[in-house]
């Protein structure tokens, strides 16, 4: 991948984003129209998630079980 410059994290693709939820492609798809995954942008038609924020959805569908 291509060095960034700063502190700024490349974007993750589907597929990088998929494997860091274990779940498939087509379910991050599906998620997506259904606007209830992760946030992601549009980059020339295509998909890509900034992994902090996708970091912070994780956090903030955590659930406490007790």
């Amino acid at each position: 991948r291509a060095a960034v410059p700063g502190n700024v994290e490349t974007l993750w693709c589907a597929r990088d984003v998929a494997e860091f939820l274990n779940v498939s492609q087509a379910t991050l798809s599906r998620w997506r129209r259904e606007k209830v995954g992760p946030p992601f942008l549009r980059v020339g038609g295509i998909s890509r998630y900034n992994p902090s924020s996708v970091r912070a959805w994780v956090k903030a569908n955590e659930q406490a079980h007790g």
